[in-house]
Parts: C-alpha cells; sequence; structure tokens
C-alpha cells in the first residue's frame, strides 16, 4: 500500500531573520523530500525522496535516510547543506546529484560521523562486496577556466561549466569534508560515464578534505579544468582510472592513497592510477592553462596504468609511488601524444618511484613508455621530458626505478571511510 506523503522542509532565512521554521504540509517548491515507496517510486519506504530541484536553502535531517530517484540538481543560488552522520542513497543506478555552477553543497561530517552517498542496495543489505554501478555518483560544476567554451558535462549535457577566463577561479561550490562515496558509476551511453566524484570548473574557493571514494564503475575521480584543491583522498577499488584530470585542471590533489581491485583493462595506459589530458592537442608551448595538477604525497597499489599522459598535458609531481605486481605491461609512465614533449609541462619537484614486486624495472622502457599512439618510432623516451626545477632532465638519472624510496602517501593516516577509524571501510 502506498503511503500518505509526508513532505518535510527545512528552510534557512535571511541572516537578518536569524531563524529556521519547518513546514509539513502536502506540497512545496522549497522541501527537502517527500517519503518513498509510493506506487511510482523506486525508493525503499522508509526513504525520504530528495525532490529533483533543489532551488531554495535546504537543510537536511541526519536522522533520516534520503533517497535519489533520478537526477537531483541543486539549482544556482541555492545551498544543500548536509549534517554530519547523514546518509543520501541512489535508489536506481540512473540517480545523481548535480550541484550547478551558482550552487554550493556544505557537507562537512566527522571522522565519527562521516556523510555517505550510496546505493540503495547497500542501505538495505543487498550489495556485494566490492560491487560498483548501483547509482550514478556525485557532481560538482563551477565557473573556473576551463579549456574551449561550451563545456558541457559529458554525463547530462544539460550542465554547462567553466568559463575562458580566470575570474571566477577562486570560486566555491561549497565544502566536503569526511564524505564517503560508494558503489558508484553509470553508464549513461558509451564513453559517458558518471564517476563516483565529478568535478567541472570547480573553484579554488571549495573545500575537499577526507573523500573516500569505495567502488566505482568508471573513474574514482575526474576533475575537468578549475583550480579545486583536495587534501585526503582515499580510491578503492575504481575500474577506469582513479584520479583522471582535464581541460586545464590546475589545483594540488595531496595525501592519497589508490587501491586498485577490479579493473577495466591491464594494460599500461587504461585504468591508470593517474591520467592527465586536454581532450585536444591545441597547446604547442609550455601554456600556463596546460593541464598540470600538483600530485603530492601519493601512493598507487596499480594493476592497470600508472601515469597515463594524453594530447598536450603535463603535471607537478611529489613524493609519488607507483607499486605493482604486473609481469607484463609493466610500463607505469605511458603518453598518447608527442605533444607532450613540446609543453615542457611535466616536472618531477621532489622524489617519483616506480615498482614492481613481480619484476625487476629498469629506466628503459621496462618502465617508460618509448612510443605513443600518434608516433610509433621510438625517437623520444618519455623520461627525456620530464624536467627537474624547470630544466629538461635528458634522462631519467633522478627518478627512482625498482625502488620503494619514496615515502608516498602517509597511509596509516589517510581516512578511508570508516567511521571513527583509518581502517579500511571495505574490510
Amino acid at each position: 500500500m502506498a503511503m500518505n506523503s509526508k513532505i518535510v522542509s527545512t528552510i534557512a532565512l535571511s541572516s537578518l531573520a536569524a531563524a529556521v521554521l519547518t513546514f509539513t504540509g502536502c506540497s512545496s517548491k522549497d522541501d527537502g523530500g517527500s517519503t518513498g515507496g509510493g506506487n511510482d517510486s523506486s525508493c525503499d519506504a522508509s526513504f525520504t525522496v530528495l525532490d529533483a530541484e533543489i532551488s531554495s536553502d535546504t537543510l537536511l535531517d541526519p536522522s533520516k535516510t534520503y533517497g535519489m530517484e533520478g537526477k537531483v540538481n541543486v539549482k544556482s543560488g541555492a545551498i544543500l547543506t548536509i549534517p554530519a552522520g547523514t546518509t543520501i542513497a541512489g535508489c536506481k543506478p540512473s540517480s545523481f546529484m548535480v550541484v550547478e555552477p551558482g550552487a554550493k553543497l556544505i557537507a562537512v561530517g566527522s571522522k565519527a560521523k562521516p556523510i555517505v552517498f550510496t546505493s540503495q542496495k547497500d542501505v538495505l543489505g543487498e550489495s556485494e562486496a566490492n560491487k560498483a554501478g548501483e547509482w550514478g555518483g556525485l557532481v560538482l560544476a563551477g565557473n573556473a577556466y576551463t579549456h574551449y567554451s561550451d563545456n558541457k558535462y559529458e554525463a547530462d549535457e544539460s550542465v554547462s561549466f567553466g568559463s575562458t577566463g580566470h575570474t571566477h577561479d577562486a570560486e566555491s561550490s561549497g565544502d566536503l569534508e569526511y564524505v564517503v562515496i560508494k558503489h558508484s558509476g553509470y553508464e549513461v551511453e558509451k564513453d559517458k560515464e558518471l564517476n563516483g566524484l565529478s568535478l567541472a570548473g570547480v573553484g579554488s574557493g571549495t573545500i575537499l578534505k577526507n573523500i573516500a571514494i569505495i567502488g566505482g564503475l568508471d573513474d574514482g575521480m575526474e576533475i575537468w579544468g578549475g583550480t579545486v584543491n583536495l587534501d585526503g583522498l582515499y580510491i578503492y577499488n575504481a575500474q577506469d582510472d582513479s584520479v583522471d584530470t582535464d581541460l586545464g585542471y590546475r589545483g594540488t590533489i595531496q595525501n592519497v592513497l589508490v587501491r586498485q581491485v577490479n579493473v577495466d583493462k591491464t594494460n599500461n595506459h587504461d585504468s591508470a592510477g593517474m591520467e592527465f589530458g586536454n581532450d585536444h592537442n591545441t597547446i604547442k608551448t609550455d601554456d600556463s592553462n596546460a593541464t598540470q595538477p600538483n600530485m603530492i604525497n601519493y601512493t598507487a597499489y596499480i594493476k592497470g596504468g600508472g601515469i597515463s599522459i594524453k594530447d598536450d598535458a603535463g603535471t607537478k609531481l611529489t613524493n609519488v609511488k607507483f607499486i605493482s605486481a604486473k609481469t607484463t605491461d609493466t610500463q607505469q609512465v605511458f603518453y598518447r601524444s608527442s605533444d607532450v614533449v613540446d609543453t615542457h609541462a611535466m616536472h618531477v619537484d621532489g622524489t617519483l618511484c616506480f615498482n614492481d614486486t613481480a619484476v625487476t624495472l629498469a629506466p628503459d622502457n621496462t618502465t617508460y613508455s618509448d612510443k605513443n599512439s600518434k608516433d610509433t618510432s621510438p625517437k623520444t623516451a618519455l623520461y627525456d621530458w620530464v624536467t627537474i626545477s624547470g630544466v629538461q632532465m635528458g634522462g631519467s638519472g633522478s627518478i627512482n626505478v625498482d625502488s620503494v624510496a619514496c615515502n608516498g602517501a602517509d597511509e596509516a593516516n589517510i581516512w578511508k571511510g570508516k567511521a571513527g577509524s583509518n581502517a579500511p571501510l571495505e574490510n
């Protein structure tokens, strides 16, 4: 039997009013949601179903479990506040949340009471170990610099993001701390998938700390453009790339632990621990707008690729370590275009280590690709265009091959999604 609809809304009034009112009724444009279990609902009857559009400031109730029937849009000008300890579940694979440019998501959990985005199956105890693809994912979109004009989010082209200038680079899309995203990833159509966390044109005013992404059918996290920084990231069982940046992203990602379990492909470039790209070859010099994430204190246990670079992207690496147990396709650095040689945008600013527990690596094509998909002649090995302090190396002498000398991430102190502990959530 369908339940009577009960709509509860907690609306933050203006700062002049300094009060909060709670309304109960049959309908409201500004409500947080309605109870699930109706004839047309895919959400469990115990869930409070979020509205498809959240167009005014809304505060959720941590004593409730919230469900998403499909896409939930936090509209420009609205702030969605999610208190510590709240759970939000995608009720079907196509459920996902988009925080549009000009909107904010305030989701500040704590180690004791993290905020959980997951699937309905997980909440009901029906999800299997290492399962992915049970709901879509979380998308934050902003107006910070992004290559090209008229950028649209690949899995939902109704969402435009980014700008061709740098006016909005310090913009804030909110604050996410101690947030876990589980069992995500949905293929809207071929090559257009939802990731665990998608950041599109997000500015540096956004706070991202202690994020755990557990099980993803596509990338764990993908960033298109923007300048957002992230401190504290755990990615477990992302089946495509673990960290993927594109379209001129320039920010710092630090204190990162990646563990690959099930991957789409085990070759030397797909399902990479890091992938960097610009999508098109448009930059032929050391352009300040080239994709160049600053990766600091990073460890990845890989089953696919290590570092994969396409087109004219680069990166800055400090205290980065890759560990593999592969016996074939052992190269841990791969590039898909000769343009990276021209940009000189690849910098090693601290230690960088490559290790394989099954074979002995050497500073040659056992570790680095010496050819690419556009030019198959081995005339420029990848390490030849790496720079140290802005000076092109011309060799691999200061990179540690077949070594675990790098510290990488402080693994014991990376939060891995479990309430009250740094132990892995999946255990």
